[in-house]
C-alpha cells in the first residue's frame, strides 16, 4: 500500500464527474491516502460547498477517508525554500513540502505544478 498526498485536482476531478468510478481517486482508493490541510482549505472555498449541502456531505465523506496533515514549523520552512527555489505557487509549495516532510508521494493531474520540485515523487495513475 503507497502512502500518497493527494492534490486537490484529484478531488475535484472525481467531485465533477459523473462516471466517478474512472476517475483517478477511485481508482487509489485502496491506497494510504493523506490531504494537506490546504487542500482541505482549498476545496472548502468552493462556492457550491456552501451553496448545495449535498456537495458539502459528498466531499466530507472523500475527505472523511483521508487523514488529515496540519501545517507544521518543517513544512513551513520546507515550502519557503520549496517557493523561493521555483516558480511554482505558494499553495503547491506546501503540498509538495507536506509530501516531502511526510515522506509521500503527491499524486496529481497537475505534473507540471509539481515535476521542477527536486526529491518529489509523483503519482498520476
Amino acid at each position: 500500500m503507497r502512502k500518497l498526498v493527494v492534490d486537490t485536482s484529484l478531488i475535484i476531478d472525481f467531485l465533477r464527474r459523473k462516471d466517478k468510478a474512472n476517475s483517478l481517486l477511485y481508482q487509489l482508493a485502496e491506497e494510504d491516502l493523506s490531504v494537506s490541510i490546504i487542500t482541505h482549505t482549498e476545496l472548502y472555498a468552493g462556492k457550491s460547498v456552501w451553496e448545495n449541502d449535498e456537495a458539502k456531505e459528498i466531499l466530507e465523506k472523500v475527505l472523511s477517508g483521508m487523514t488529515l496533515i496540519s501545517l507544521n514549523e518543517k513544512i513551513s520552512q520546507k515550502a519557503g525554500y520549496i517557493k523561493s527555489n521555483t516558480d511554482i505557487s505558494l499553495i503547491d509549495a506546501i503540498i509538495a513540502a507536506t509530501a516531502l516532510v511526510s515522506n509521500m508521494a503527491v499524486v496529481t493531474l497537475n505534473i507540471k505544478d509539481f515535476k521542477i520540485v527536486k526529491g518529489l515523487k509523483i503519482v498520476n495513475s
